[in-house]
């Protein structure tokens, strides 16, 4: 069994190969080098059941750096702001300066359990030593790229907080992603709501 089959075995539809994404997200091409570098890098076997057992998916990410506002390019659908926008602004450099890159990423579908109605600091002790906080981009590739190949809208009900910061030094959260497009927010560090978590991602 070769580590695609492994990686299948175990995640099944939380899987997706950089074969897929070519097929399904359009101006997305990797060179053959590329694709040989996911195939040996594809994370151990107990690795691999972690993410099974915590909700996580394992996601190729794009064939070159991309910011939350070329992931948008892809198709500007997925997002509620289809041009322009708050975040769009030049002063705000996350978006333009945190990237996603060309790596495996494994993401939790969900917020960290128990991570609402809670603050920032409130939330951070709620994540293991294995995990870490996503940027913004690296949460959108993910979850817009789940849509396109599986069609199914992950964080439809609620916001993640990521670890992104606006010009004003204020976290970025994204979610209630649907027919829509997905919502992009900031708000104060120390906010806390019912329907903000905090985003999670495998170191």
């Amino acid at each position: 069994m070769n580590k695609y089959e492994l990686a299948n075995e175990i995640l099944g539809k939380d899987f997706i190969s950089p074969e897929e994404i070519m097929n399904y997200r359009k101006g997305v091409t990797y060179t053959e080098e590329q694709i040989a570098q996911f195939g040996e890098t594809v994370p151990a076997q107990e690795i691999l059941e972690w993410c099974h057992d915590n909700n996580y998916m394992l996601v190729a990410g794009p064939n070159r750096p991309m910011s939350l506002l070329e992931i948008r390019d892809l198709k500007n659908d997925y997002f509620y702001f289809k041009e322009n926008g708050w975040y769009a602004e030049q002063r705000q450099k996350f978006s333009q300066n945190d990237k996603v890159e060309t790596r495996w990423y494994m993401i939790r579908k969900d917020i960290a359990p128990l991570s609402n109605s809670k603050n920032r600091d409130e939330q951070q002790p709620l994540i293991s030593d294995v995990e870490t906080v996503p940027n913004s981009a690296e949460l959108v590739w993910a979850i817009t790229t789940y849509k396109a190949i599986r069609d199914v809208y992950l964080f439809g009900e609620i916001y993640a907080r990521t670890s992104s910061l606006d010009s004003g030094g204020y976290r970025v959260y994204v979610g209630v992603f649907g027919g829509g497009g997905m919502y992009v927010y900031d708000y104060w560090f120390s906010s806390s709501f019912s329907n903000l978590g905090l985003s999670v991602a495998r170191k």
